[in-house]
Order: C-alpha cells, then sequence, then structure tokens
C-alpha cells in the first residue's frame, strides 16, 4: 500500500459464527445479532476524499461475498472485495471502495440479504468525514511513548499549517507537506491541567489535557505488589493496603489473603514531581492446595472432627487406618471424622488430589497409666496400680489386669486410681531371675511391662 494510504479507515464488520440450519422453514439463528462496526482507532470520523479499506470477519462458510452489501447515504457502494481462508476458522472478507465522501455528517448500512442457512440481518450506523482528524488524549503521562502526542490525520488536497497550542500559548507551527499524518509530543508540559487547541486546515480542536508523571503499582507472581516511580523522586511512597499502611521496599509487598485487596500509592510531592495518588484492586486467586493440620493429638477412646481447607479442588481422596475415600468440599472445607476405637500410636492421615498433597500426623495418647512395681518372691503381697485419666481422672470405670496369665479386674476410685492385690500364694510360685508380666487394660489402651524376680 502507498504511504499515503497507511492511515486508511477501516469498517470492521465482526460477524459472531453460530450453527448453520439445514432448511429454509428453520432459518431462525442469525450470525450477524451482536455486529459491531469500528473505524480502526480514529472513532466516528473518517476522511473526505480518501479510498477506504473494508473487512467482514468471522464469516460463515454457509455465507457468500456477494450475499453482503454496503450503503452510504442509501447509495449501494461499488464494494470491491474477495473471499479470504474460507474453511477456516478465522474467515473473513476482505475489499475496498473509492467512494469520496464529501465534509459532514454520512450514514453507513451493512445489510446481509440472507440465505437458506440465515436470517437477513442489516444495522445502521451513522459517522462524520471530515478533511482532518485531530486526536488529543486525555491524560498525558510524562515517558509513556503511547500516551504522549497528538496525531493529526490529513485527507488529501489540505494546505496550509497546522498549529498547536497550549493554555493559549503556541507550541508549534508545521507546513503542511506531502505527509498525511504528524505526530506531536506535549510531555514537556508542566504536572497540572492544560487547555490544548489544534489547527489543521478548516478544523480546530481544543479539549482539557491532564499531564502527569509515571506512578504505578502492579501485581506480580499472585503475591506481591511493586510500586514503579520516576528514577530521580526524593521521597518514598506511602502504601496502603486495604487501608492499612505498610513500609514499601524494592523487593515488594506481599499481599496475603485469598480474594480482592485495595491498594493505594501515593508519591508525596516534591519540588519536582506534585503530589499524586493512584487506587487499584487486585485480586489473589486461590491456586489447588489442600490445608491439613500437621499433627492432631487425642487420647484413646476419643473422637475428634479434624477440618481440611480445600483450594480449587472439586474432590480429594483421604487415606487413613488402610481406607481411602473421596470428599467433597463443601464451602471449601472437608470434615473428617477421627474414630473413638483407634488404639494408642501414631496414625497417617493422607489427603490428595492428582494436583497436591497434604498429610497429618493423627497422635493416639494413652489414657491408662501403670504403675511399675517391683516383685519378690518372698513377698505377702503385691499390688499393681493403674490409673485412668485423659483431660481429667475417669472415675468408675473397670481396669482389667493381668499378671504372671491370671486376670483380675477393680474399678477406678474419684481419682481414677484403680488397685488389684497379688496374694502371697501366687508370688511364691515365681521362679526367681526369671521375668514377670503384668499389664492394665481399658477399652483399647494396653500397658504392659515386666519385672525381674527378686528372692
Amino acid at each position: 500500500m502507498k504511504a499515503k494510504h497507511l492511515i486508511l479507515i477501516s469498517f470492521l464488520l465482526l460477524a459472531l459464527t453460530l450453527g448453520a440450519v439445514n432448511a429454509q422453514d428453520n432459518a431462525t439463528s442469525n450470525p450477524m445479532d451482536d455486529v459491531d462496526i469500528l473505524y480502526d482507532q480514529i472513532g466516528d470520523e473518517v476522511l473526505t476524499n480518501e479510498r477506504h479499506d473494508l473487512y467482514i470477519y468471522n464469516i460463515p462458510d454457509e455465507c457468500e461475498a456477494d450475499e453482503f452489501n454496503i450503503y452510504i447515504d442509501n447509495d449501494t457502494i461499488d464494494y470491491h472485495g474477495k473471499d479470504v481462508e474460507k474453511g477456516t476458522e478465522f474467515r473473513h472478507i476482505e475489499g475496498y471502495y473509492n467512494y469520496n465522501l464529501t465534509e459532514g455528517n454520512h450514514t453507513l448500512k451493512f445489510e446481509f440479504i440472507g440465505n437458506k442457512h440465515y436470517n437477513p440481518y442489516s444495522k445502521l450506523i451513522s459517522f462524520r468525514a471530515t478533511p482532518a482528524i485531530i486526536s488529543i488524549p486525555d491524560t498525558v503521562v510524562q515517558g509513556i511513548y503511547a500516551s504522549r502526542n497528538v496525531e493529526i490525520f490529513l485527507a488529501d488536497g489540505v494546505e496550509g499549517d497546522f498549529e498547536i497550542y497550549a493554555d493559549g500559548m503556541k507550541l508549534h507551527s508545521e507546513q503542511i507537506a506531502s505527509k498525511r499524518n504528524y505526530k506531536y509530543p506535549i510531555d514537556s508540559l508542566s504536572f497540572e491541567d492544560h487547555e490544548i487547541e489544534v489547527r489543521a486546515g478548516p478544523v480546530k480542536v481544543e479539549k482539557s489535557v491532564n499531564v502527569t508523571y509515571y506512578l504505578d503499582v502492579e501485581l506480580y507472581g499472585n503475591e506481591a505488589v511493586y510500586v514503579t516511580t520516576p528514577w530521580d523522586v526524593k521521597k518514598d511512597v506511602e502504601l496502603y493496603i486495604d487501608a492499612k499502611r505498610y513500609a514499601y521496599s524494592s523487593n515488594g509487598v506481599t499481599l496475603t489473603g485469598i480474594g480482592k485487596h485495595n491498594v493505594t500509592v501515593t508519591y508525596p510531592g516534591d519540588d519536582t514531581y506534585p503530589k499524586r495518588t493512584i487506587s487499584k484492586v487486585f485480586e489473589i486467586k486461590a491456586e489447588p492446595q489442600i490445608i491439613a493440620p500437621n499433627t492432631v493429638y487425642l487420647y484413646c477412646g476419643e473422637s475428634k472432627s479434624i477440618t481440611l481447607t480445600v483450594y480449587e479442588l472439586s474432590s480429594v481422596s483421604i487415606t487413613f487406618n488402610s481406607k481411602t475415600n473421596t470428599y467433597k468440599p463443601v464451602n471449601g472445607k472437608i470434615t473428617f471424622k477421627i474414630p473413638s476405637s483407634l488404639k494408642p500410636g501414631k496414625y497417617t492421615l493422607k489427603a490428595k488430589n492428582n494436583l497436591v498433597y497434604a498429610q497429618s500426623t493423627i497422635t493416639v495418647k494413652h489414657v491408662v497409666t501403670l504403675k511399675s512395681v517391683s516383685v519378690k518372691k518372698s513377698a505377702k503381697k503385691l499390688v499393681l496400680q493403674a490409673t485412668l485419666k485423659n483431660k481429667n481422672p475417669i472415675k468408675k470405670k473397670t481396669v482389667t489386669f493381668k499378671f504372671n496369665g491370671k486376670t483380675y479386674k477393680a474399678k477406678t476410685n474419684s481419682k481414677g486410681i484403680a488397685k488389684v492385690t497379688i496374694k502371697s500364694s501366687v508370688l511364691k510360685k515365681l521362679k526367681v531371675g526369671k521375668k514377670v508380666t503384668y499389664q492394665a487394660t481399658y477399652g483399647k489402651d494396653t500397658v504392659k511391662k515386666t519385672a525381674k524376680v527378686r528372692r
């Protein structure tokens, strides 16, 4: 394309592809329902006396190029188009027309005449043709190239000068030559609001523009916020996260907690850069994760429920005591009940998904304490004593003792203590130097000890 046509205004007709209907009497779907028509980056203006490129995008394969018509001010446009990439996801029709628009307001009508697959469709829009399109940014940020320029697009035949004024004072003046596009930066103006006026040929545009410096805060890695300022600022920024003040460092500040956070940054100002405040909302998104307690303690005979917190998972497989079951989280939580039937010892709870894994150590503590004894063959008696206690003494419960193979039973008193007496007739039968086993049992809890028989 020639240089004079680099800034051609394109009518972008975006047609959504819907499922085709095979019969005429079922032609109720319409792929053009959400069609939009844009004029490149300029807006609702086009240049007079220009050739304009035209694109119709996302055309279903069941539609043909000659089923589309373009009208301007009710006149049919001689549209020179060709079908491109038929049979692909991005099929479109591209072309151009040489309709020389006069200065003023116009209407454009896009029409699909319909076929056996899709219903007819049309859309009417308004636009303006002008010999000069002048683009002035609302805000100019010093150092950001994309926002700093006044831009002028000129139609063929426009002559004379173009001029730029700020607050009534001329910033720039230049004779219009053969090129059709001009850019002029205005980011050197002072940091405040300015009244900008641009004149090009017969067109004049005025606009209030705020000139400022670059101050930004961004979230990186789904966890930390970083602030960017001009390199030569003389003071520290003030950082607030959810209304709480944080000291900012070059290493960033970590956002904690899943969900949305309000972040405000203020540069207090110095002799070069005035005070400026920006605010943004950042969302910390949950990553697939299972959070389980590291260690859980309970007493033998006790049942306890533990809670696992789950993020971004629909189900979790939990294995405990050789049994595996699948659980679905409710509001991000899974409750697992540890049964009361466990013997004292350590157990491992494993929670996993194909993405993440977590585990807990379950420690079941004894409720039985068995007092150590000295066993003498010649003693008149031997007293075995056991205490039942979890958080408190366990009263009026039966403890089963065994001594050298014989069983004895006793109930606990108010202090949780149970005692049985081994008579001398039993002790006399023991062999000196041999080991004898004695134990106390309550429920699933058994404590065993041994002692060497003395004379």
